[in-house]
């Protein structure tokens, strides 16, 4: 009896300890001794690897935030998002980032605070509301809801994007626009970052060497957790639909039961569609994806810039996605129109009538574009312009 108590109290204190360590606040973290604080409320866990992590890029973005912030003269408190307990607001100068931490500046302060916003995604509220869409559409033609495949933010944390001194996004036009109904600011836009694992000459000799007649028929969905939020519904049905062409799945298909059961079909017993789950950048599966492929493609309904199709755009994969996925496509990707399937067989109708002389010189200027605008120095770049305009407008 009490063997079989300890097991079933054990793990779970385990798991507290574990959680209370892992997002624990770092307080001054360079462990420098300047006249001024800034409290960057994000996330904690890039401060405590040792090692790389290669599964989202909000990893050395973060990193980079901090970096900023100490080469601007401020002592850096690393606060994640969602810390819930009472914070001593009272040294802090500037307040950087979102959520708990952030908006809990606004109710336990008692002088200026500086507050700028960061959005990694479109607004809240515009988020959830596309989010929603796409799963009552899938309730519709499934009978199904599937709201864990949505991307919805319980919390609005309204404060953050209306009464800031200035937001900071990442992404396109479309982004900047779902905060323009809520802030009439100063906001300013910096591109997404990549993780520069594949050697330049072998992208460029990937490209140059990429069978074009073959390539132009594979295509490539990269993306995380939101399966129906970032549009792979759509694109299993499509690609279903049209046993020429090959999708390449890529992304945590196990992670969302529900969908995989009511996707199988598509998923696993479709020729045409490879699906591969998570896939690392470092594996030799990622290189021969990009060997074989040509396009990414992502018709998801919100995001600030996809992360994940900024990675393969790196290595020369051309964008097909939808104007809410955030990319910046230039004249080099492509826009589905509207979220559906009329707008993607559309879009890749088009593609597939593409010179293939034309798409290669495409996919070598999505690669060299995307190295130089999305490179970390860019970003850090972008990011320390910023920072120095806003705060040299609020004088701090």
């Amino acid at each position: 009896m009490l063997k079989k108590t300890i097991k079933n109290i054990l793990p779970s204190s385990i798991k507290k300890v574990y959680l209370f360590y892992k997002y624990k606040p770092i307080i001054n973290y360079y462990n420098s001794n300047n006249e001024k604080n800034v409290l960057v409320s994000y996330i904690v866990p890039p401060f405590k690897s040792k090692a790389p992590n290669y599964r989202h890029t909000n990893y050395i973005e973060a990193i980079k935030i901090a970096e900023t912030f100490r080469d601007l003269g401020f002592n850096v408190d690393i606060y994640n998002y969602n810390f819930e307990r009472t914070i001593d607001y009272s040294k802090y100068s500037v307040v950087f980032g979102f959520g708990d931490p952030f908006v809990g500046s606004f109710y336990n302060r008692d002088h200026d605070i500086v507050t700028i916003y960061y959005g990694t995604g479109m607004h809240i509220c515009w988020q959830n509301h596309n989010s929603l869409s796409r799963i009552k559409e899938v309730y519709y033609k499934k009978k199904k809801w599937l709201p864990e495949s949505g991307r919805i933010v319980e919390k609005a944390w309204s404060i953050q994007t209306s009464i800031v001194d200035a937001i900071i996004t990442l992404g396109n036009d479309e982004v900047l626009k779902s905060y323009r109904m809520f802030f009439d600011g100063d906001i300013y836009n910096i591109p997404v970052t990549y993780y520069n694992i594949i050697d330049v000459k072998k992208v460029e000799s990937f490209i140059v060497n990429k069978d074009y007649s073959e390539a132009k028929y594979n295509f490539i969905w990269f993306g995380s957790s939101g399966l129906i939020h970032k549009g792979l519904d759509l694109v299993l049905e499509y690609f279903h639909q049209h046993p020429n062409l090959h999708l390449h799945v890529c992304g945590p298909i196990d992670n969302e039961p529900r969908f995989k059961n009511l996707y199988y079909r598509e998923l696993y017993e479709s020729p045409n569609i490879h699906t591969h789950g998570f896939v690392n950048l470092k594996s030799e599966l990622f290189l021969s994806l990009m060997r074989k492929s040509l396009f990414a493609i992502f018709p998801s309904c919100s995001e600030g810039e996809s992360g994940s199709v900024v990675n393969l755009m790196a290595q020369g994969m051309i964008p097909i996605v939808t104007k809410n996925a955030g990319i910046k496509i230039k004249d080099f990707g492509y826009l589905i129109p509207s979220i559906d399937i009329d707008s993607i067989d559309e879009t890749i109708n088009k593609v597939l009538y593409e010179n293939e002389n034309d798409l290669m010189a495409k996919s070598y200027k999505c690669f060299k574009n995307t190295r130089r605008t999305h490179s970390i120095e860019s970003y850090s770049c972008q990011l320390k312009s910023a920072l120095e305009d806003i705060l040299e407008g609020c004088i701090i």
